[in-house]
Parts: structure tokens; sequence; C-alpha cells
């Protein structure tokens, strides 16, 4: 039929950049949108494992940078543009998580992640919002990826400063939707579960297996696999959700449902 193409490939054409594309789920979500059709513009510090992840995905350009630093920031979109011609979509990927109890949690420590997980997002997003409006037909749509730590806290993983910053995220997200869905930009959120990356590495291990406590307080009975987070970052950077912005899509397994 006349639509099969567009549900074959529901970023056909699409430019989107990927923040924290070296590794983990950053990787995994630029895999996704060139598996969907699109073109990733990866980004993130280190440039051996960006050409490397660029050269396997063919639809793929590296952009070495790091989203924490403002001239990398602008940097970054503008080489998309450069590339392209045009920006469709970001996912704001990159993260840092430093756990411990928060009464030794160091200001130094707490800023840093606010300053990668919320603030740099946040300039990222205004950056592309910018650009975004400027141009005609296309997509429009920022993905930011927070974390099912924004939405409640687990005792036996203290991490003020990633909680806080996820958390605002969320709160940003949906403010970002309010403000700029006149503009056609529409804003949403993934809130991922626990899944094996680097960042949960001594957590989690390569096969999935984790912790009697995470796994006994998921319904699902397990952790996040390799994939299941491309349908959802997909959906949300397509026009599939083209009537929506300002959510938040939970993939936790069920964790999030239990007190």
């Amino acid at each position: 039929s006349a639509t099969a193409p567009a549900l074959e490939a529901p970023l056909a054409d699409h430019v989107v950049i990927v923040t924290g594309a070296s590794a983990g789920l950053g990787a995994q979500l630029a895999a996704a949108v060139v598996g969907a059709g699109g073109h990733a513009v990866l980004a993130a510090r280190r440039r051996e494992r960006l050409d490397a992840l660029a050269q396997r995905l063919g639809r793929a350009t590296a952009v070495q940078c790091d989203v924490g630093v403002e001239a990398d920031r602008y940097r970054l979109v503008e080489r998309a543009l450069d590339h392209h011609g045009r920006l469709d979509g970001l996912v704001n990927a990159a993260g840092v998580s430093r756990p411990g109890p928060a009464s030794r949690e160091s200001l130094k420590t707490f800023r840093e992640q606010l300053e990668l997980n919320l603030v740099a997002p946040f300039a990222l997003a205004q950056l592309a919002a910018a650009r975004m409006r400027e141009q005609e037909g296309g997509g429009r749509s920022i993905v930011n990826v927070a974390s099912v730590m924004g939405l409640r806290s687990l005792g036996q993983l203290p991490e003020a400063g990633y909680v806080a910053s996820k958390a605002g995220l969320l709160g940003l997200t949906r403010e970002l939707a309010s403000q700029w869905g006149r503009h056609g930009i529409r804003v949403n959120a993934i809130a991922p579960g626990f899944f094996p990356s680097e960042m949960t590495e001594g957590l989690i291990d390569a096969r999935g297996g984790a912790p009697d406590w995470l796994v006994g307080n998921t319904p699902l009975a397990r952790v996040g696999r390799g994939g299941e987070l491309d349908a959802a970052a997909v959906f949300l950077l397509s026009a599939g959700s083209a009537f929506m912005t300002g959510q938040t899509v939970v993939v936790d397994g069920g964790l999030s449902t239990r007190s």
C-alpha cells in the first residue's frame, strides 16, 4: 500500500542528533534511528568509538564533542546542519551517575551530575529548537532520556545528584513541551529502568544478571535487554506520535509500579 514505506521506515530521511552515542543506551538509540531509516549524528567524547559506530551504521556522522561545553554544543548542531541541511530530532542520551550516600556526596559531584544530565540537555535543546523553527516540513522532536529513578527512589541505590537531575529533566521536558508546542516542536522523555551498560557495570552483568533486590522489585522479574528502548524512541521521534508532547514513556519492566 501507499503507506507501507512510512511504516517500514518511520524516520526516513530524518536527521537526528544522538548524544552519548559512543556506548550504552546512546549507541543503541543511534542504531535504532538508522534502523528506522534516519540519519544519525553521533555525539560523544570518545572519537574512536564514534568512528567505529558510524562506519558500522552507515547513515551516520560522527562528531567528537563534550555536550557539557557550550562551544562544542554549538559546533555539533552546526555540523549536523552543514552536513545534512536540516535537523529533525534530538535525543539527549548523554549522562553520568555517581552513586553514594547523600551525606558523603560532595557539592562538586552533585553539580557535575546536574551539569551533564540537566543543564547540557536544556542548552542543546535550545540550540536545536532554534534551528528547527527555521526550517520547513520534516519532524521537530526532542527526546530526553531520563530514568525511572527520576520517578522513584531505591533504598539500595543512593544517588542524590543523579535522582535530582533526572527528576529535573522530566519537569524540563514538560515545560519545554508547553512552551514550544506552538512552534510545532514536540518534547517528550523516556524513563528507562535498568539495562546492561557502562553506567550499570558492577550492578548488572552483560548477560543481564542483576541483584535479587532489583529483580524482585521488577514485576517482569528481569532487567532490560538490548533493543527494548528502540521502539519507544523511534515512536517519539516519528510522525506516529504527532499529537503527543510533554509525556514520559516509562520502559522499566514495571519497577516504577512498586512502592
